[in-house]
């Protein structure tokens, strides 16, 4: 199934810097990531298409279920190219669709911002020194050997 829109595809296989990865981002009608792994850990750029409020069409890989299920965007089967593309044209064709897939990001996009993780990781490590304290343990951590 042909969408008719390789015109207006713009492919960049390099690596981009944060902020020119966010302009070409927040540029995007959708963000398709297909990755071909069902192993994929994590995904910046999916992380930054959420957080940019951009609907996302991504292959079942667990960051991407995580953050898509009932969320910001579609996703399709490995290895189906068929699904990938209903998938983008529903998301370019389909009236009210883009909005509303970006409207579930409102709530979420500032928590998923590495700032707003780090201080939570950060605030995690305070309470576990903390309770660790309380329980009469020392609060110094060290190093395992290596």
């Amino acid at each position: 199934m042909l969408l008719g829109v390789s015109h207006a595809v713009d492919y960049q296989p390099v690596y981009h810097e944060e902020s020119a990865l966010g302009r070409l981002i927040r540029s995007a009608d959708a963000v398709v990531l297909p990755y071909d792994s069902r192993e994929q850990v994590t995904s910046g750029v999916l992380v930054a298409a959420v957080a940019a409020g951009v609907p996302v069409v991504a292959t079942p890989f667990p960051h991407a279920v995580e953050l898509l299920t009932d969320g910001p965007g579609l996703l399709v089967p490995h290895e189906d190219p068929a699904a990938l593309a209903a998938a983008i044209r529903r998301i370019l064709t389909e009236p009210g669709l883009a909005s509303s897939l970006a409207d579930r990001t409102r709530t979420r996009s500032s928590t998923l911002r590495w700032p707003a993780v780090a201080a939570r990781y950060h605030a995690l490590a305070e309470r576990l020194l903390t309770d660790r304290v309380r329980a009469g343990g020392s609060p110094a951590v060290t190093a395992a050997p290596a």
